[in-house]
Formats: structure tokens, C-alpha cells, sequence
């Protein structure tokens, strides 16, 4: 056998599998090939846990914002950059508007069903629920910081104490027939994945900053850990994005609880989805098979990925953008093939046709609508001048706020990223 095929790798992009495999069998082809083969051991990973066990410790913030980062903006801003200002404006025109707001909390547990189901007007209802009061304390943090006005910060700890005294637990969402589907949990656990991190971030920085209480901090830990416990025994069937966001939880809650164990978890997740989930062209098979919803799901799993390395890249863990998924793709690659979505999103969709397995896929408006993203990798790309130029490029001097389109916790990203 020859060293070509000893060192065969395999590549989904259409060029390679049109004319050779049917189009209902190219959907799932990535996924029995993934789910059969030598998929990495999570629990084989080195991770630097004296490194992660002093910096958990450290002075806050140091998930997404950092007091350094805080620093840097009250610079830009004495400075007179103007994107930093008007970054700076709109936030606390929206803590502003928030100070009038009542928090609206779930009473009793979270209980949420599938969002394909015939509740998924309840799971929208409990999503947007959790998701705009998460975004409001984080809002209000943010101003906190930037300001120094305590009136963002008792408004923020406001949202955090009413949902400490009304939410109690989380509970598995679907009915007693989704045992047989492998969905008992319901969207339970996803939805805390998406949102929670938000709440968390909102209360990493007040307790960073000493904005809250002793008392209060040990409540909201203590309200914290039955979600932590519940996300730590969540397995997603499949390791898509829902991995990514269970690896962004962990992460978030082992910094604020102090735990590197439950960080390491998270971390663990992380290293194992980037070693699964992305192609050597960059691609992402698992959200590719969404249908017309490939592209958005693209988008939410780069999000979390991105987010991921960032805090763990604030903890000392400094190899995740050098991993090599086992079909040779990497996080550089993924942001590529996204750029290659935004500029062109027609041959994107025409290169995964017999993935997507769908005449339409969702767009946005403009490309610079979903460039959002790429505030974070934009950071890492100092000797990478054409694949920067091009993510700025797309976003030509766009400036994101409180609603990015599609974010689930990369609002402000401009104030908390952006170079200045």
C-alpha cells in the first residue's frame, strides 16, 4: 500500500463525493463515519491544571471581559476613538432603558420541552424568557464596568437575586416517550447551555469588581451548582454545537464557583470538539445536515468554539487553535469557510448541496450582519494579514451592540474585542 493511502484523510467537500454517492446517503455519511470510527478519547487530553488552578483563582473579571480590557476602553475612549465611544454609547443607552425594567424570572423549575415538538411554543417562551433576562444582568454588568456607576451594578444584581429567589432547579423537559428517542431531557439542558452563560459572565464581573456582596455571592453559587451538576451529567447524542455550548457552560461556572475540576470538564468538551466537529475544508458536517438551517447552526456552533478558546486562553490553556480535528481541519479553517459563506453564499450552499439536502438555507441581510464572530478571532491573526482583511472587510467598520443577529452571548463584542 502506498504512503498516499497509509495517510488517507477524508475530505467533504461536493466536489469529492458528487457523482459517487447518492444525496440522501451524503447527509449522513460524515455522521456514521464519525460515530463508527477512532473518535479521540476526551479523557486522553493533557490539560495544564496547576496553570488553571491559580489563574481561577485570580482577580476578576476573566471570562469574556477582563479588568485589563476595561483599561484599554477607558483609554480609547480619553483618546477620542471614535469607535470606542460610540461602542461605549450604546451601551449604556441600553442600561439606561434597562433601569426601568422589572426582572421576569421562572417560578419554580425549568422544566423545557423540544423545540420540535408540538410545545415548542413553550420552549420559545422559556427560552426567550431565561435569554432576555440573562441579557439584561449582563447589559447592566457591562455598563457597571465600563462606568463605574453603581446604579448598573445593584440594577444587574437585581436580575441575578430575582432569579435566585424564584428558579429553582433544572428538570428534564420532554414527555415519558422520548425515552425511546434519546430525548427524555427535552431542551432542558441546551437551553441552559445557551443562556446561562450570560448570567454567569453578568455575575463574573460584579464579583470581580466587588460590585456584589459576600452573602450574595455565595447564593448565587450556591443557586448555581444544581445546573452545574445537571449540565456535567448532559451527553449530547450527537457532538455538535450543543457540545460546544455544554463546554462554554462549564467553563464559565468552573471559573465563577472557583472548581478546576468543572472547568477542566469543560475544557476537556471543548478539545474534543475541536478535534470532531470541523473538516478539512473547514466545514461543519454536523450543522450542515440541518437543512436549511446549516448555516445558522454554523454560525451558533463558531460562536460557542470561539468564546471557548478565549476564556480558556484567559486561564493559561494556550494549544486549542493549533488543534488538528482527525480530518485535519482547525478553528482557522472553520472561520475561513464561514468568510466563504458571507462573500458567496450561493456556491457555499452549491458546494454542500448533497449535505444540506435543502433548495434554501438561511442568509443574512448583509454579511456583515453575522460577522460578529470573527471579533474575537480578529485577535489571534497578527501574522495572518489576508485571512484579517478579509474578516474586516466584511465587517467594514460595523460597530456590534446588544443585538448582534443570531448571538446567543457575544453582545457588545466590538467594545470587548475590537483592537482600538
Amino acid at each position: 500500500m502506498s504512503k498516499e493511502r497509509k495517510s488517507f484523510s477524508i475530505d467533504f467537500t461536493i466536489n469529492r463525493i458528487k457523482g459517487k454517492i447518492s444525496p440522501r446517503k451524503a447527509g449522513i455519511f460524515f455522521l456514521i463515519i464519525l460515530l463508527f470510527s477512532h473518535i479521540p478519547s476526551r479523557a486522553n487530553s493533557w490539560i495544564p491544571t496547576s496553570t488553571i488552578s491559580t489563574l481561577i483563582k485570580s482577580p476578576g473579571p476573566n471570562l469574556l471581559l477582563t479588568r485589563r480590557r476595561i483599561e484599554e476602553i477607558k483609554l480609547a475612549i480619553s483618546r477620542h476613538n471614535q469607535i470606542a465611544i460610540s461602542a461605549y454609547n450604546e451601551l449604556i443607552e441600553e442600561a439606561n432603558a434597562l433601569l426601568y425594567t422589572e426582572p421576569n424570572p421562572i417560578k419554580g423549575e425549568v422544566r423545557i420541552p423540544l423545540f420540535y415538538s408540538k410545545k415548542q411554543h413553550i420552549q420559545r417562551m422559556y427560552s426567550r424568557q431565561i435569554g432576555t433576562d440573562a441579557l439584561s444582568a449582563y447589559t447592566l454588568a457591562l455598563a457597571y464596568a465600563f462606568s463605574n456607576n453603581k446604579i448598573y451594578a445593584d440594577k444587574s444584581i437585581e436580575f441575578l437575586l430575582a432569579w435566585i429567589e424564584n428558579c429553582t432547579r433544572p428538570v428534564d423537559g420532554g414527555d415519558f416517550w422520548n425515552i425511546f428517542t434519546g430525548e427524555k431531557k427535552g431542551d432542558t439542558p441546551i437551553v441552559i447551555s445557551y443562556h446561562f452563560p450570560k448570567i454567569i459572565m453578568a455575575f463574573d464581573i460584579l464579583q470581580g469588581l466587588s460590585a456584589i456582596s459576600k452573602e450574595d455571592q455565595k447564593r448565587f453559587r450556591d443557586w448555581l451548582r444544581p445546573f452545574v451538576e445537571y449540565i456535567r451529567r448532559y451527553e449530547p447524542f450527537i457532538p455538535n454545537n450543543h457540545l460546544s455550548w455544554k463546554a462554554l457552560f462549564l467553563l464559565s461556572a468552573g471559573r465563577v464557583l472557583e472548581d478546576t475540576g468543572i472547568f477542566c470538564e469543560g475544557l476537556r468538551d471543548l478539545k474534543y470538539a475541536l478535534r470532531v466537529q470541523i473538516a478539512r475544508d473547514g466545514s461543519m458536517p454536523f450543522e450542515l445536515i440541518r437543512k436549511d438551517r446549516a448555516s445558522s447552526y454554523t454560525l451558533m456552533n463558531l460562536e460557542a468554539l470561539v468564546q471557548g478558546i478565549w476564556i480558556a486562553e484567559n486561564h493559561g490553556v494556550d494549544n486549542l487553535r493549533g488543534i488538528s480535528s482527525i480530518f485535519r481541519g482547525n478553528i482557522e479553517l472553520a472561520c475561513k469557510n464561514f468568510i466563504d459563506f458571507l462573500t458567496d453564499p450561493a456556491n457555499w450552499h452549491l458546494r454542500y448541496r448533497f449535505i444540506i439536502l435543502s433548495k434554501e438555507i438561511r442568509l443574512p441581510e448583509h454579511p456583515s450582519d453575522w460577522a460578529w464572530v470573527f471579533e474575537i478571532p480578529l485577535n489571534w491573526l497578527q501574522n495572518k494579514k489576508e485571512l484579517k482583511k478579509q474578516m474586516q472587510d466584511i465587517i467594514n467598520g460595523r460597530i456590534y451592540g446588544k443585538y448582534p443577529p443570531r448571538s446567543y452571548s457575544m453582545q457588545f463584542s466590538t467594545l470587548i474585542f475590537r483592537k482600538f
